[in-house]
């Protein structure tokens, strides 16, 4: 189309007297037209991992891509682990005051209840043995008589 047949065209549908911004908005308005809404987006195949088999260098370029970032997560987890290592190290030569505390207490209560049944036991073996000395006695005084 040349110029001049453009110009003969606009002035066929514009009207004497319309201003260049009405111009865009009619037009705008008349040529808009809304998509379906059953159009569905797909992915640009440049997005997709190109995986042809007759070009295996780059299948090798996203397969090593794949192993970098399997590396880089594998040494996070190892560096992760040995710090937790050494943490557990440091616990269990430096254990927390409150854990060695409570242990401590626990221990007492157990010293105390052993203690007490010690004391039972020896009140029981003094009443014992001075039940078995009159015994003793009886039957000697028993026996001279």
């Amino acid at each position: 189309m040349t110029k001049e047949q453009l110009q003969q065209e606009l002035l066929e549908k514009v009207k004497p007297g319309t201003k260049p911004s009405q111009l865009k908005k009619s037009k705008s308005a008349d040529n808009l037209s809304l998509p379906s809404q059953s159009t569905s987006l797909t992915r640009s195949k440049s997005a997709e991992v190109f995986t042809d088999p007759k070009y295996p260098y780059t299948s090798l370029i996203s397969q090593q891509q794949t192993i970098e970032k399997l590396e880089k997560e594998t040494q996070t987890k190892s560096t992760t682990i040995a710090l937790l290592r050494k943490k557990v190290e440091e616990l269990e030569q430096h254990p927390p005051t409150l854990l060695l505390e409570e242990q401590l207490k626990v221990k007492q209560r157990e010293l105390e209840g052993l203690r007490k049944d010690l004391e039972e036991t020896n009140s029981k073996l003094s009443q014992t043995k001075q039940e078995l000395d009159k015994s003793l006695q009886a039957r000697h005084q028993g026996l001279k008589d």
